[in-house]
């Protein structure tokens, strides 16, 4: 499948690589299922996916990328397929009652029926019900709904078990854009972590590092709200209908206001997973495993030597309590103290007993 290796936003990892090896299965042998579920940290790039997963599945040639299919369908102009996404804050039932109709048509041509619905983790509970019912009992069994989301945990489970689920690893919608800020986040918590792990007392840095990590992460808020302002500065200089101009303003800042809620839970969670990474690591060290085993493969060293008197037990009650805030993201969590609590539990594992 020749359009996903030419996908340069996507990290060469193995999870990516095994995504790509059973989708190309699936379309080399006609195999294919009725839904899926695509989900990563980027709407953008999960859309790009999903345009190249939905050529490949009509091209008769799997993928080649340069037949008229294949050029339509990465633009999203083809007449077997429909993209699905939200006018407002929230997908609602008429979005999906529209996609019912849509996929109650014959294809046109040779092809399948295909539905990309974006954002699909912001139906309202009617819409979910109503996808559901879908998924259950599709007017066509040829038809392929292909639903992506940023945010899984917050989708209906009886939605997700009707997909078929691949998770993507890639970094950030704009490019680069990100990059520089996500290295220093990285590194602020890779040598904030091992202060604290090296101290046998209170760290008085502790509280400093929720702060600086919170600092970053509103670096990274401001530059994709920085985007906001360059599109509506774009449309504002094009002569436009001003009943059209206001319906495209307040379109484009109710996506923003959603991308920018989703990039605030997305990055505090993002520091979830590096810290719960370097407790994993640590687990690993002290059952006897070697470096190739580890997440961060160039701490093995400094776990070895340093990280001597943790108990397991400890390591994974804070790991539950690190979910546990995870959970609560989407909800009145304080970012800040959540983080102060975690990174003082990581302080108290180093405490002399």
């Amino acid at each position: 499948m020749r359009l996903f290796q030419e996908l340069e936003f996507l990290i060469d990892d193995s999870i990516n690589q095994s995504n790509i090896k059973l989708l190309s299965a699936m379309v080399e042998t006609d195999r294919i299922s009725h839904a899926y579920l695509f989900t990563g940290n980027s709407m953008g790039q999960l859309y790009k996916l999903a345009l190249s997963f939905s050529a490949s599945i009509n091209c008769t040639d799997n993928g080649c990328g340069d037949c008229e299919i294949c050029r339509g369908s990465l633009k999203g102009v083809n007449p077997n397929i429909m993209v699905v996404e939200p006018q407002g804050n929230i997908l609602r039932i008429e979005e999906v009652s529209a996609l019912q109709r849509f996929m109650g048509l014959s294809a046109y041509g040779p092809g399948r029926k295909i539905c990309i619905i974006r954002e699909a983790e912001i139906m309202n509970s009617e819409a979910a019900n109503r996808m559901l019912k879908t998924l259950e009992d599709p007017s066509d069994e040829r038809s392929v709904f292909i639903l992506l989301s940023e945010d899984i945990s917050v989708m209906l489970p009886t939605i997700i078990s009707r997909c078929l689920v691949y998770s993507w690893n890639f970094e950030f919608e704009d490019g680069k854009s990100g990059q520089a800020e996500l290295k220093m986040l990285e590194k602020y918590l890779d040598d904030g972590l091992k202060s604290i792990l090296a101290d046998r007392e209170i760290n008085p840095d502790t509280l400093d590092l929720s702060l600086r990590v919170l600092e970053i992460l509103k670096k990274m808020e401001a530059g994709l709200a920085s985007t906001l302002e360059n599109e509506l500065d774009r449309i504002n200089n094009r002569d436009y209908d001003q009943g059209d101009l206001k319906k495209y303003q307040s379109f484009l800042k109710s996506k923003h206001k959603r991308k920018l809620a989703k990039f605030k839970k997305l990055g505090i969670s993002r520091v979830f997973d590096i810290i719960s990474a370097w407790l994993e690591d640590i687990i690993t060290v002290r059952l006897g495993a070697g470096q190739k085993n580890l997440n961060f493969k160039d701490n093995y060293s400094f776990i070895k030597n340093k990280v001597r008197n943790v108990k397991v037990k400890d390591i994974f009650k804070l790991l539950e309590t690190i979910e546990g805030n995870r959970a609560y993201l989407g909800y009145s969590i304080n970012p800040e103290l959540a983080l102060d609590n975690i990174f003082l539990q990581v302080d108290g594992l180093m405490l002399e007993r």
